[in-house]
């Protein structure tokens, strides 16, 4: 039977991944981020050990961490609309499967616009997303590495699975370092 699989581009790989990021981002020939993530990582520090590399390299970004457990509609809905009112051009994702499948989500309106409830289904945006960064802190999902992403509607009370090769992205970051200090559950 064929079959199609579908990778980031880019996978940095090991304790002290995150520091070949910029060199990554540069290349990508972006300009401002958006970094996507949530609460509980911006208060365990781990969103600041990221912050000083991208402003050890000087790459600008405004830090979103509105994303909560089981991602609705609004979240992306909000950070779409940070994004856009912050001139951003990529995302970076920092956490497991919530902020990821949130960055993607926004990745996607970015291209596409409309609502993420028009998505739901398999592969039905038609433009590649914005280029995403998606840095993993968790041993689980592999959400940073997958076409699929959850978003709850909570309108329709339904959690609505969005399946989409244009929502990968561009680069995968998965650091031993940004994993030590997460809880075991």
């Amino acid at each position: 039977m064929a079959m199609s699989y579908y990778f980031p581009g880019t996978v940095l790989m090991g304790a002290g991944a995150l520091e070949l990021m910029p060199a990554e981002i540069n290349s990508l020939n972006v300009k401002k981020a958006i970094v996507i993530t949530d609460d509980v990582l911006v208060k365990m520090g781990i969103v600041d050990q990221v912050l000083k590399v991208l402003d050890k390299a000087k790459i600008d970004y405004v830090v979103f961490s509105d994303v909560k457990p089981n991602p609705t509609v609004k979240n992306v809905h909000d950070g779409y609309e940070a994004l856009k009112e912050n001139k951003c051009d990529f995302v970076i994702s920092i956490g497991g499967g919530s902020p990821q499948d949130t960055a993607k989500g926004v990745a996607i309106l970015g291209t596409n616009g409309g609502s993420i409830v028009d998505y739901n289904g398999m592969h039905l945006s038609k433009n590649k997303a914005l280029p995403i960064v998606a840095i993993n802190t968790t041993a689980g999902t592999a959400s940073e590495a997958t076409i699929n992403y959850v978003i709850t509607d909570e309108s329709r009370k339904v959690k609505m699975v969005i399946v989409d090769k244009n929502s990968m992205a561009s680069i995968a970051v998965n650091d031993a370092n940004l994993m030590v200090d997460m809880p075991k559950t």
